[in-house]
C-alpha cells in the first residue's frame, strides 16, 4: 500500500469496490465518480431520497458516500433507513458523511446518526482514496 512512504496511486484492493455516492451536487458527483472510477472503483450516483435507498438495496454497495447538510435531514434520514436495513440483514456498510462544513457538533451528530466518518467537501483525492482503502481492507481483511 505504501511505497517509499507514499501511498500507492492505484491500490489493488480498490479494484471492484462498490461505492454508492449520494449527493444533490451534480458537479461534485460527476467529478468524484470520474476520480474513483480511475482507481477501479465501481460507482453508482444517486440523489437524496427514495432513489438512493432503492439503489442501495438492489446494488448492495461496499461503501456509502452520503451528502449531509446542517439545514436538511435528508442525508440523516437515508443513513437511518440504511442502518435499519443493516440491522435486519446483519451487515453494516461503512458510510462516510460528506458536507461542506464540518464542525465538532456536526461530526458528533453524524457519528451518532450512524456514519463511520464525516469529511469535508471538496475532498482531497489522495486522502480520500486512503480512507476508502482503509475501509476496503477493514471490511474485507482477506483482500489482496
Amino acid at each position: 500500500m505504501y511505497i517509499n512512504n507514499k501511498f500507492s496511486t492505484h491500490p489493488s484492493f480498490l479494484q471492484g469496490l462498490r461505492v454508492l455516492l449520494v449527493d444533490n451536487d451534480v458537479k461534485f458527483c460527476n467529478s468524484l465518480t470520474t476520480t474513483l472510477q480511475s482507481y477501479g472503483v465501481k460507482v453508482q450516483a444517486a440523489f437524496l431520497g427514495e432513489q438512493a435507498l432503492e439503489i442501495f438495496v438492489q446494488w448492495q454497495p461496499d461503501v456509502l458516500l452520503n451528502g449531509i447538510s446542517p439545514s436538511k435531514e435528508d442525508g440523516y434520514t437515508l443513513i437511518h433507513q440504511i442502518r435499519t436495513l443493516a440491522g435486519e440483514r446483519g451487515k453494516a456498510v461503512p458510510a462516510i458523511a460528506l458536507t461542506s462544513t464540518v464542525t465538532e457538533d456536526m461530526y458528533q451528530h453524524a457519528l451518532l446518526a450512524g456514519f463511520s466518518l464525516c469529511l469535508a467537501k471538496p475532498v482531497v483525492v489522495d486522502d480520500f482514496v486512503a480512507v476508502l482503502s482503509i475501509l476496503a481492507i477493514a471490511n474485507n481483511p482477506h483482500a489482496n
